[in-house]
């Protein structure tokens, strides 16, 4: 087969949320720029990522609304039995909407610039696509995502799920056991176990990325009054059938149980997708966790001409965080050598779990590390969510640790198990990225029985304790 060759000056490897966001960024740079993607086309996050997760969670919290009215007083005459038997169905047509915008951008690309296939480099100027392209160019964006990691046990089992899979079934299963605590698992299991799926969630006591025993604590006893959460289990057999799995696991007390599930769904986390494309032998390095380690500001790797965004960064796997990188990535790569600094985004991720949980700057097993090598050190709140808008609504049980400098009394972090957590984990942010003090947070009269009045309670709650260490010091 004869081998085509080609030129640009920007190589952009990966047509998912950064991808294309680092090609646009670049195009308007001026830059004459390649794609390369392996497809399909349409991002992870709108495939099987954030998009029908989110969506699904939305049609479980509507129907598990209807069988909470009744803690309102209001009752229906007869019991209802709803058919969820187009839930996946109806989400795919949302999904096909979305991923049209990224069809419709992707054809809009000149063929010659839009090439398909698997990119691996040859050098740090220039790369082959499977066996039939070979790309000079000048600079390169990485933007190749991430995929479900499936491990060798769960490999043996020849019907298992990743999200990938699990959205192009035809019906929800009747009963499902999720392996991992992480984001995709726990969201998962809560939104399949309000549509009225049997579902068992097998995962770790350390719940997603939450380091904070107390929140920890919170968030596993909420989570699991509201679906089947299995946490710190040792599966000693899976066997499997035409009619599904037979599960055999130890639970934390040291007893043997059993469960038969229809379905088995692998959701431990994800993994960066680089493999074949020879990046350490042209001097790209990585992370421990097999990232590419870049440098935030500009998205550079250790190789000047080469950028990278989005999930082959980091474990965030969050599409805003994603195509803010892909920009930057983008016009840097369209400028080198002329970098433009930016600042990086606070740190935030969130799950959209029924109560939600959220991290947001450092977390309590960074702040640990932080102290010893500044000699800051720092104090933490603990505000049980109980009323207002909380006991209002009856979503009363949630938990805010915010961390605060002792130093400074600048907030550094929190971590939350909350109902429309969300909305405090951004308003924390908000006051991380501003250098906004706990002191004048405190002072702020936040509207009452507002969700967001939690950081003002918080705040108050450190200006306390900040008042009692100063109170040490000084004796």
């Amino acid at each position: 087969m004869e081998v085509k060759k080609l030129e640009c000056e920007t190589l952009i490897v990966g047509a998912g949320s950064a991808g294309i966001e680092a090609y646009k960024s670049a195009v308007a740079a001026g830059a004459d720029c390649i794609i390369v993607d392996t497809g399909p086309l349409g991002t992870t996050a709108q495939r099987s990522g954030e998009l029908p997760l989110s969506l699904l969670m939305s049609a479980g919290q509507a129907l598990h609304s209807i069988s909470t009215l009744s803690q309102s007083g209001i009752k229906f005459p007869s019991d209802i039995n709803p058919d969820t038997s187009n839930v996946l169905s109806s989400l795919r047509a949302v999904r096909a909407h979305a991923t049209s915008e990224v069809l419709s951008f992707m054809y809009r690309i000149p063929e010659s610039k839009r090439i398909r296939g698997r990119a691996r480099f040859l050098t740090s100027n220039s790369a082959q696509v499977d066996d039939h392209t070979v790309i000079t160019f000048k600079t390169a964006v990485i933007a190749t995502g991430s995929s479900p990691l499936v491990t060798y046990e769960q490999s043996r089992l020849k019907k298992i799920l990743t999200t990938n899979e699990f959205f192009e079934l035809d019906e929800l299963p009747k009963s499902v056991a999720i392996f991992g605590s992480s984001k995709i698992g726990l969201q998962l299991g809560q939104a399949l176990s309000y549509l009225g799926v049997n579902v068992a969630v097998f995962g770790q006591r350390k719940l997603w990325n939450l380091t904070n025993d107390t929140v920890l604590t919170v968030a596993h006893q909420i989570l699991s009054e509201k679906f089947n959460l299995y946490v710190d289990t040792f599966i000693t057999s899976i066997e499997e059938s035409d009619e599904g799995y037979s599960i055999y696991y130890i639970d934390e007390k040291g007893y043997e149980n059993y469960l038969h599930m229809q379905s088995v769904v692998a959701a431990t986390d994800r993994t960066p997708n680089i493999g074949g494309m020879n990046l350490q032998s042209i001097g790209v390095k990585l992370t421990r966790t097999g990232c590419i380690r870049v440098d935030a500001s500009t998205q550079q790797s250790s190789v000047p001409n080469i950028f990278a965004a989005g999930d082959v960064c980091h474990d965030t796997h969050l599409s805003s965080l994603a195509i803010s990188e892909g920009k930057c990535a983008g016009i840097n790569a369209a400028n080198y050598p002329l970098l433009s600094m930016r600042n990086p985004p606070v740190k935030i991720d969130i799950v959209f779990t029924d109560p939600v949980l959220a991290t947001v700057g450092m977390t309590m097993d960074e702040l640990r590390n932080y102290a010893s090598k500044t000699g800051d050190t720092f104090i933490g709140t603990e505000v049980k969510l109980s009323q207002g808008h909380y006991r209002g609504l009856r979503e009363d049980g949630g938990i805010l640790s915010l961390y605060v400098s002792t130093r400074s009394h600048l907030v550094l972090g929190a971590e939350i198990c909350a109902f429309m957590g969300d909305k405090i984990a951004q308003l924390v942010a908000f006051a991380i990225r501003n250098s906004i003090r706990v002191d004048e947070i405190a002072e702020y009269a936040f509207y009452n029985l507002s969700v967001e009045s939690a950081v003002g309670i918080a705040a108050r709650q450190a200006l306390t304790i900040l008042s009692k260490e100063s109170l040490k010091i000084r004796l």
